[in-house]
C-alpha cells in the first residue's frame, strides 16, 4: 500500500427524515445563508419551501439562488458568487444533486475571493484555493456524484464548453445531510445514471491501481457489487427504502477517499466523458454509461488482471471478456446501454471530444493504468458512437 493521509472534515447526518434537521444544523454555520438549488426540482417538489420554513423557525435569514443548470456553468457560478458577496451571507445551503453541490462549491470560492471561477480551472490554473471559502451545508437529493463527501467540483465553461474539475481540502462541505427519502421521487433514468456514476468512480481507481492494497480492493469490490444490486432494485421498485439507503451511502463513500486509501489512480472514463456532456448537455451519468463498455472493451488487455479480479469478486467469472459482458448485461437490464449516435452526436465531433479531453488533461496522453494515446481514445469514442451488434449476446 501507498502511504496516505485520510482527512474528511465533513459532518455527515445520514438517515430517513434527517432533512427535517436542516434548521438545527444550519445554525452551526451562521445567521444568513445563500440557498442554492436547481431551476425546477427543489421548488416543484416542495422541498425548497420546506427548507425555508425550517430556516424561518430558527431565525436564519436567507437569499435563494435557483439558477443552477445540469453540468453547472461558469457564468452561473460567478453570478451566484456575486449574489452571495453582495448579500453578505455567512454560508451556503446547497439543496440538490451533484450539479448543485458542485456549483455551491464554486460559488463559495467566488464569494470569498472575488475571482472568476475559471481562474481556478485554467490549464495551468491562474489561481489556487489556498484558504477557507464560505462554509457549505449540502442536502443531497440524488445518489450519484458523492460531492457531499469530497473536496472537488466540476464546472463547465459557458463559452468554450470545457468541463473541468477543481480539488481542494477547503471545498469539503462542513455538513452534509443525506436523507435517502429525498431520492425516491427522482426519475428512474436519473437513478440509474447516478448508479453508473458511483460505480464508475470506484471502478476507475480500482482498475488503475498498481499497488497491493487488498483492503481497499475489498471495500471497492463490495461497494461496486452492492451498487449494481441495489441499483436494479431501485430501478424496479423506486419506493424501496432499503435500496435508496444503500445507494445513498455508496454514493457518499465512493469519492470519500476510503475506497482508494493506500492506492491512487486517475479517472480516465470521467475525463473522456466531460467533453460529451460539456458540448451536448447529456447527463453526466448517461455519458459514463455510454462510454463504459467501449472503454473496457478497447482497454481490456491493459486491465486484464484487474478485470479478472473484479469478475471473481462480483460476477463469479475470471474471464475479462465475460466480466465486460456482465456489466453490459446489467446496463441493458436498466435501459442504460446506449450509444452516442442515439443522442444525435455528430460523428465529426469525435475528434473534437478527443482534443478537448487532452486539453483538459493537460498532457499528450490520458492517464490510466497505461497512458491512452490519441489513437486509443478515438477508438473508444468510435465504438461508443455505434456499438452495432458487438454486445448483442450480452
Amino acid at each position: 500500500m501507498d502511504n496516505f493521509v485520510l482527512h474528511i472534515p465533513t459532518k455527515v447526518v445520514f438517515g430517513k427524515g434527517e432533512f427535517n434537521s436542516l434548521g438545527k444544523y444550519a445554525r452551526e454555520l451562521g445567521t444568513k445563508a445563500l440557498v442554492v438549488t436547481g431551476r425546477r426540482f427543489a421548488k416543484e417538489s416542495g422541498l425548497l419551501d420546506k427548507a425555508l420554513k425550517q430556516l424561518d423557525e430558527v431565525g436564519i435569514k436567507y437569499v435563494v439562488y435557483s439558477e443552477i443548470e445540469p453540468n453547472p456553468e461558469s457564468k452561473t457560478v460567478d453570478k451566484g458568487g456575486e449574489v452571495a458577496r453582495n448579500e453578505n451571507v455567512d454560508f451556503i445551503i446547497a439543496i440538490g444533486g451533484g450539479s448543485v453541490i458542485d456549483a455551491a462549491k464554486g460559488i463559495a470560492i467566488v464569494a470569498k475571493t472575488g475571482n472568476g471561477i475559471w481562474d481556478y480551472l485554467e490549464r495551468p490554473p491562474k489561481k489556487r484555493v489556498m484558504s477557507d471559502v464560505l462554509p457549505i451545508l449540502s442536502v443531497v437529493t440524488v445518489a450519484a456524484t458523492g460531492s457531499e463527501l469530497d473536496g472537488a467540483a466540476v464546472i463547465t465553461n459557458t463559452d468554450t464548453r470545457h468541463k473541468r474539475g477543481i480539488m481542494s481540502p477547503f471545498l469539503y462541505p462542513k455538513i452534509s445531510i443525506v436523507d435517502p427519502l429525498l431520492t425516491i421521487s427522482i426519475p428512474q433514468k436519473q437513478t440509474i445514471d447516478g448508479v453508473v456514476d458511483m460505480f464508475t468512480h470506484i471502478l476507475e481507481g480500482y482498475l488503475s491501481s498498481k499497488v497491493y492494497a487488498p483492503v481497499s480492493d475489498a471495500i471497492s469490490e463490495a461497494l461496486m457489487k452492492e451498487a449494481i444490486h441495489f441499483g436494479e432494485i431501485a430501478y424496479e421498485n423506486p419506493n424501496d427504502v432499503n435500496a435508496r439507503e444503500s445507494l445513498s451511502w455508496i454514493s457518499s463513500l465512493a469519492l470519500s477517499q476510503i475506497p482508494s486509501a493506500g492506492r491512487s489512480g486517475p479517472f480516465p472514463i470521467h475525463r473522456l466523458e466531460h467533453p460529451i456532456s460539456g458540448l451536448y448537455g447529456i447527463s453526466h451519468g448517461r455519458g459514463l454509461a455510454i462510454l463504459l463498455p467501449a472503454f473496457l472493451y478497447i482497454t481490456k488487455d491493459i486491465h486484464e488482471e484487474r478485470l479478472k479480479k473484479l469478475g471473481k469478486a462480483i460476477f463469479s467469472t475470471d474471464s475479462p471478456t465475460k466480466t465486460i459482458e456482465r456489466i453490459v448485461h446489467y446496463l441493458k437490464k436498466v435501459d442504460a446501454f446506449e450509444s452516442l449516435k442515439k443522442y444525435a452526436v455528430r460523428r465529426e465531433d469525435l475528434d473534437k471530444f478527443a482534443k478537448m479531453a487532452f486539453e483538459d488533461e493537460g498532457k499528450d496522453v490520458i492517464l490510466a493504468r497505461a497512458p491512452l494515446t490519441t489513437d486509443v481514445v478515438l477508438k473508444i469514442y468510435e465504438l461508443a458512437y455505434d456499438y452495432k451488434d458487438l454486445f448483442k449476446n450480452a
